[in-house]
């Protein structure tokens, strides 16, 4: 696109609009928060206190690249909202100071390699957002030296290294992939090069390389009806530079941008929300991590999606309840920039479907919000052949109310081993750790996928049926089973029921394994898990004679609170087992029952004033009338 035709400055996806809204008096308790938080920080700022990053972790200069982004972000807020010099000039000191910044990478730092030109990494693509917004926004209040420094900046340290990586006959890996790093680093280089387009070279070569890798980043959540295989916490990392990058494109060039016209991207904002019910994160992978953020906000007021913008003004309700005693609200800034000012009505928070499977990225939601406390459980199919993945196919989260009553464990931090050839050598990576099924003491194989996820209904129960036969890999003389598979359902007695079926070449052993982060009381058959405020009552059965036994885990970080175990198990080696786990809010007595004829297995669940006969085949499908 040519230079002339793109908008003035501000031109990117914060600017004229959102600085009005910068300058509103806040209506809601959140942003009423969140405007308190702007003026404190905004005046600690100014005065370059040393910058608290935490050392010696995993990809601390990513970490540091991100609380230079929020300085400069709130410093640029005073600054639309008073007009004042000071804050305008410490913005250009923090330009300042990532310059002097010997690597912007912790990758080459490892390396002792600070040339410029060494990688273009995550940090790079953070980095170059804030350069982005620092001259868009400023653009008009520069003087001519301070726009030649801060564009010498962006072609030394950002714009010069992208395009000195990515325009070769073998860009980097993260080029037209279909990761988060493809967003950061794409988009954060395409934003950086709409700022200054006009000014640099290297941006409009930038621009169009930006162009290329990102239609395959949006195809991914194409191919997932909207979902997201590196789970909820790198969505929201990819998605939100993905849209700063297609919002500002709209922006400067003043049209759609093509890819904003795909319905996968409208879908994408529904799919955090759908797994993490109560704002408590319930994917699967590495970053099992959410909070609504203000980018998830703007795009659904771009697409018009008050269902979305009500949900997330829900989380943002109980975020202000957790820092009524306390605590720095998050994105503040940005926050008051796209935030309308007025929250949507609870009631235009859409009624969801009860059971909803991602297609092709085949993860499931199970929800009953009918009555109190709401039912919430998500559930793993799909491949563990995934950016970020774990070996916990079959796997299921479970929260009750606003809390979270089983759980897979989750990788507490990073460590030299995460991203290692030892990586499967981790608890917290493998099935050991999951809410899964273990044959013989193992579970899910390295690089396996389910054979089958498809959307099941018995009996006016809504789930989904697995098939892991192929999954479960092979063992001494060949597979290690004949049919392993799960059913999940949800009752209409706001129940959740779990059947499990494996028939094994040899006798073997099956475990059903559960993890929970509250109290529990466990008895012979049967658990209590204690919350905060709710209960869940925990029921077994299985065809053969099993025992529930209870440990606790050791996690790797040994600061992480460690889960209590259940672990439902044959008693002796079999060939065919059939277990059944009835999860049933509330303390009051429940029981579940299974038997097989060697063609059938019927099942009995029993609640409070409540009982449900079932029969499914072999393969736990309901049978043919």
């Amino acid at each position: 696109m040519p230079a002339a035709s793109f908008a003035p400055h501000p031109r990117l996806y914060l600017g004229a609009p959102e600085l009005a809204r910068l300058r509103t008096q806040p209506t809601t308790p959140f942003l009423n928060l969140a405007a308190q938080q702007v003026v404190l920080d905004a005046d600690r700022y100014v005065d370059m206190p040393p910058l608290t990053y935490a050392r010696n972790v995993h990809n601390e200069h990513l970490i540091r690249a991100r609380e230079a982004q929020t300085r400069v972000l709130a410093l640029l807020a005073r600054w639309a909202q008073t007009g004042e010099a000071r804050f305008r000039d410490a913005v250009l000191a923090h330009v300042e100071m990532m310059d002097a910044w010997e690597y912007w990478s912790w990758i080459t730092w490892r390396r002792d390699d600070p040339d410029p030109n060494a990688i273009f990494d995550l940090s790079y693509g953070e980095n170059s957002v804030t350069l982005a917004l620092a001259y868009d926004l400023l653009y008009d209040a520069l003087s001519e030296d301070e726009r030649a420094m801060m564009v010498d900046v962006a072609r030394r340290r950002a714009l010069g290294p992208f395009v000195h990586h990515v325009d070769t006959e073998k860009p980097p890996s993260w080029y037209g992939g279909t990761n988060n790093w493809n967003a950061v680093c794409a988009g954060g280089a395409g934003v950086l090069a709409l700022a200054i387009h006009e000014d640099l070279p290297e941006a409009r070569r930038a621009l169009k390389l930006a162009e290329g890798s990102m239609p395959a980043f949006v195809e991914e959540a194409d191919r997932s009806d909207g979902g997201w295989s590196e789970g909820v916490g790198y969505w929201a990392y990819g998605m939100m530079y993905a849209f700063r990058y297609l919002t500002s494109h709209e922006r400067a060039s003043g049209a759609a941008h093509p890819l904003m016209r795909k319905r996968c991207m409208r879908d994408t904002l529904r799919f955090p929300l759908d797994f993490s019910p109560a704002g408590i994160a319930c994917g699967f992978g590495d970053s099992n991590s959410w909070r609504p953020a203000p980018f998830h906000y703007a795009a659904a007021e771009r697409f018009d999606l008050p269902d979305v913008m009500a949900d997330l003004d829900g989380h943002l309700d109980r975020i202000t309840q957790r820092l009524a005693n306390g605590g720095a609200a998050p994105n503040p800034a940005e926050w008051l920039a796209f935030h309308p000012g007025k929250a949507q009505p609870a009631s235009a928070s859409a009624n969801r479907p009860r059971a909803k499977l991602y297609r092709g990225l085949d993860w499931a939601k199970l929800t009953d919000r009918a009555a109190e406390p709401s039912l919430h459980m998500t559930v793993r199919g799909g491949t563990s052949q995934v950016p970020h993945g774990h070996r916990d196919l079959l796997s299921f989260h479970c929260v009750v109310g606003d809390e979270r009553l089983i759980e897979n464990v989750g990788v507490g931090e990073y460590l030299d081993t995460t991203f290692s050839n030892r990586r499967e050598e981790l608890f917290e990576v493998g099935p050991a750790s999951k809410n899964t099924l273990l044959v013989n003491g193992v579970g899910i194989a390295i690089g396996s996928a389910l054979d089958r996820t498809e959307r099941a209904s018995v009996d006016g129960a809504e789930g989904v049926r697995m098939v892991a036969t192929s999954a479960m890999g092979a063992m001494r003389d060949g597979p290690a089973a004949t049919f392993c598979g799960r059913l999940v359902l949800l009752l209409p007695e706001r129940a959740f029921l779990i059947v499990d079926h494996a028939i094994l070449p040899r006798a073997g052993r099956l475990e059903s394994r559960m993890f929970s982060p509250v109290d529990v009381d466990a008895f012979q058959a049967s658990a209590l898990l204690k919350g905060r405020s709710e209960r869940m009552r925990v029921a077994y059965a299985c065809s053969v004679p099993a025992l529930l036994t209870t440990a606790t885990t050791a996690p790797t970080t040994p600061t992480q609170a460690p889960h209590t175990m259940l672990r439902w198990c044959t008693r002796a080696q079999q060939t065919r087992m059939a277990m059944a786990t009835l999860l049933v809010p509330g303390r009051a007595a429940a029981n579940v029952a299974i038997a097989s004829d060697g063609k059938r297995l019927s099942v009995r669940a029993e609640g409070k004033g409540w009982s449900r006969d079932m029969q499914l085949t072999e393969q736990l499908r309901p049978p043919r009338t």
